[in-house]
């Protein structure tokens, strides 16, 4: 058991620092060779806060029911338990008018995976369809937002110049890539085998364990974010990482193997995923903000959701 631990907690550790090195270095070479930091928080930043979901994807080839638990849990702790912790630590401005676009691709992405779930297992083909609409997603905000300062903003606030050498830079993408893939075999490996000890499915794995672990960078990145002040980069940053975990990470799963859809994920995980997602969205359009009481709401309904889990063994499987 002590080594199980060990391996979760390594590879927890090895997945925030591969993402931190791999968006430093990525946002430094964008920088150094002359991009905009629109495109790198669009693109890069983007894809740095889901490139630990997406390795464990990939390293969970051998066990589907971990990607859409990784992808389902990821989601939903992303809005009850970062976003809660970070409008407690910090209240929150969310201007609707700044983040519309990606608000409702977000909640049409959640709505859209329920669909798709009802048809039975995600294969290649959805695979394909997925990856397609994040083209379009970004290619989408790239073209309304390129032009408009105030929702560029969401996308440029944490894109500052890096001191450091390209050699440098380039060194720190390699390693990065290194520790995400190590920290992910590590975690994964540590989950699948705690399953075993506690007798627990995999997919409940997945959904708990392997969802805070991997959602360790959106949760620090908001609560800093929240605590600084920087607010619709706080909320940007879950919205956005819920849209890039369904279209990208649950993307790349299914071109590898097909994802398995239980019926407790189709009939409760995922439309908690999906409640989440409409909370998180009516907050921001009608209150413009999330404040204490909201980050409580939230937070308590991720607290009932785990609780509720473990109180009903069939949501397990």
């Amino acid at each position: 058991m002590f080594w199980i631990v060990a391996s979760l907690i390594a590879g927890a550790a090895l997945l925030y620092l591969g993402s931190e090195w791999l968006v430093r270095g990525g946002k430094g070479l964008a920088l150094n060779f002359g991009i905009s930091p629109f495109i790198i928080g669009l693109t890069i930043l983007a894809f740095g806060s889901s490139a630990p979901e997406a390795i464990t994807s990939i390293i969970s080839v051998d066990n589907p029911s971990i990607i859409i638990g990784n992808v389902v849990g990821s989601n939903i702790a992303n809005i009850g338990l970062a976003i809660g912790i970070a409008a407690i630590a910090g209240p929150m401005v969310a201007k609707y008018s700044t983040m519309r676009q990606e608000l409702w691709t977000m909640l049409l992405a959640a709505i859209g995976l329920c669909i798709l779930a009802i048809l039975g297992d995600i294969t290649w083909i959805a695979g394909i369809v997925l990856m397609a609409l994040l083209g379009v997603f970004i290619y989408y905000v790239f073209r309304v937002k390129g032009s408009d300062e105030e929702g560029m903003e969401v996308y440029t606030e944490e894109v500052t110049a890096d001191t450091l050498s390209t050699p440098v830079l380039t060194l720190l993408v390699i390693v990065g890539l290194l520790a995400l893939y190590f920290g992910a075999r590590f975690f994964v490996d540590g989950a699948v085998d705690l399953a075993e000890v506690l007798g627990v499915p995999q997919l409940i794995i997945g959904l708990v364990v392997v969802a805070i672990g991997t959602s360790l960078p959106e949760l620090c990145i908001s609560v800093l974010a929240a605590y600084r002040g920087e607010a619709d980069m706080a909320v940007a940053n879950i919205v956005g990482s819920n849209i890039f975990n369904i279209f990208f990470v649950l993307g790349i799963g299914s071109l590898i193997t097909d994802v398995p859809i239980s019926e407790s994920m189709l009939m409760f995980h995922l439309p908690v995923m999906v409640i989440l997602s409409v909370v998180m969205f009516l907050l921001v359009r009608f209150r413009n903000r999330m404040d204490r009481k909201s980050g409580a709401l939230l937070l308590a309904i991720y607290i009932a959701y785990i609780a509720i889990i473990f109180a009903n063994p069939d949501l397990m499987i």
